[in-house]
C-alpha cells in the first residue's frame, strides 16, 4: 500500500485525541471517562464496559486498513486490539466479520471468524452486530438454515438495524419464501418510516422482485423523505453486485447503456468474483479489449488469486486497444498497489512519453 493512502502513526496519534468528541459516530463508541464508554443505542447514550486504549487505538488503524480493502493489515490490527482487550464483544464481531471475507491476501477464513463470532456472542448474547455477522458468513458457506436463524436473532436484538432485518429478507427470498421476506421488509418500512435505509430495503427488494406496487410506494416515501431515488436500472446494477449475480448485472448493464467491459471495470473491485468471469468472457471474444484486461487483473488482485492473474496477464493481444479514463485509473491504481507512488508516477511519465 502507497505512503499517502494511510495515514501514518503519527496522524493517528492525533485522531485519537479528538475521537472521543465523535463517539456516537465511531464502531466501538466513545468516551465518558472513569473507565465507562458510551454507545448510542436507538437515540440513547448508554454507558458501558470500558475500552483499553491500546485496544481503541489499533481498532480505529483497523477501520482505516479495512476502508482501504487491506484486509490482512485490518486483521493484524484487530488482533492487536484483541491482545489488549479479548473480551470485546465488539472487537470480535469486528474481526469474524472482516475474517469472513476474502480479500487481495486469499480467500475468507471462515474458521477463525466463526470461532471470533462465537466468543463475542458467548460475551454478549444481544449483541446483534455478532449475530449479523454470523449469520453473513453462514450464508457465504451455504448454510442457509443456520444464517437466517443467526440473522433472525440480530434483528430480534436490534429491530431498528435496517441492514439486519434486510439480510432476513434476503435469506427467505433465497429460501423460496418470499411471503415471508416481504412481511419483514414492510414490517421495517412500516415501522421505520422516517428511516431512508427502511425504504431503501424495500426499493431494492421490489426492483429485484419485480413488485411494482412495492416499487412506487418506497419511492414515494423517498420522495417524502427528500430524497430522489435511484432510477431501476442503476438500483438494479447495484443490487446485482451485492448479491454477485453476473446475469442480473449484465441485464442492468444494457439498460444502462454499459459496454462488456464497462461493466467488468465496474465489477473487477466491487464484486472481483463476477468481475473476473465477466472480464474473461470479453477477452474470450476479444482479446484485444484492453479495458477488460485491465479488469481481469484487478479482480484476479482483488481475490489475491495469483494464478489467475498470471492467466490474464498473457492474454491481451499485439495490438490492444487504447484504455478508457475509468481503466486507464484502474490500472494506475493496480501499480500504485504494488509499486507504490513512484510506479505509479513512472506509469503516467511512460504512457504521457507515449502520447508525444
Amino acid at each position: 500500500m502507497s505512503s499517502r493512502s494511510r495515514l501514518s502513526a503519527h496522524s493517528i496519534d492525533r485522531i485519537l485525541g479528538g475521537a472521543c468528541r465523535l463517539a456516537p459516530l465511531l464502531l466501538l463508541g466513545g468516551c465518558l471517562g472513569s473507565g465507562t464508554v458510551a454507545r448510542v443505542i436507538d437515540g440513547r447514550v448508554e454507558e458501558g464496559r470500558a475500552i483499553d486504549e491500546e485496544a481503541y487505538a489499533a481498532s480505529l488503524r483497523a477501520g482505516i486498513a479495512d476502508a482501504e480493502g487491506d484486509r490482512a493489515h485490518a486483521l493484524e490490527e484487530l488482533e492487536r486490539a484483541l491482545g489488549a482487550d479479548p473480551d470485546s464483544p465488539e472487537l470480535l464481531a469486528r474481526y469474524g466479520g472482516v475474517a469472513c471475507r476474502p480479500g487481495r491476501d486469499g480467500p475468507a477464513r471462515p474458521g477463525p471468524a466463526l470461532a471470533a463470532l462465537s466468543r463475542a456472542i458467548s460475551l454478549d448474547p444481544t449483541y446483534a452486530p455478532a449475530w449479523r455477522a454470523r449469520a453473513r458468513c453462514l450464508s457465504l458457506l451455504g448454510r442457509t438454515h443456520e444464517a437466517l436463524s443467526a440473522a433472525v436473532l440480530a434483528a430480534e436484538n436490534d429491530p431498528s438495524d435496517t441492514d439486519a432485518s434486510e439480510l432476513v429478507a434476503e435469506l427467505l427470498f433465497a429460501a423460496g419464501q418470499p411471503a415471508d421476506a416481504w412481511a419483514w421488509l414492510d414490517g421495517l418500512a412500516t415501522l421505520e418510516p422516517s428511516s431512508r435505509d427502511a425504504q431503501r430495503a424495500l426499493l431494492s427488494a421490489a426492483l429485484r422482485e419485480h413488485d411494482a406496487v412495492r416499487e412506487r410506494l418506497a419511492r414515494e416515501a423517498l420522495g417524502r423523505l427528500g430524497e430522489q431515488a435511484p432510477n431501476a436500472a442503476a438500483s438494479a446494477l447495484s443490487d446485482a453486485i451485492a448479491r454477485a449475480d453476473l446475469s442480473a448485472a449484465r441485464r442492468a448493464a444494457l439498460d444502462l447503456h454499459l459496454s462488456s467491459s464497462a461493466l467488468a471495470l465496474r465489477l473487477a473491485t466491487d464484486a472481483p468474483s463476477i468481475g473476473f468471469e465477466q472480464a474473461s468472457s470479453v477477452l474470450s471474444a476479444d482479446p484485444s479489449a484492453t479495458d477488460a484486461w485491465i479488469a481481469g487483473l484487478a479482480a484476479a488482485d482483488e481475490l489475491g488469486d495469483r494464478e489467475r492473474f498470471e492467466l490474464v496477464l498473457r492474454t491481451l493481444a499485439p495490438e490492444p486497444l487504447p484504455p478508457s479514463t475509468l481503466g486507464l485509473e484502474l490500472f494506475a491504481k493496480l501499480v500504485a498497489r504494488h509499486t507504490g507512488e513512484d510506479g505509479r508516477a513512472a506509469l503516467t511519465r511512460a504512457l504521457t512519453a507515449g502520447a508525444q
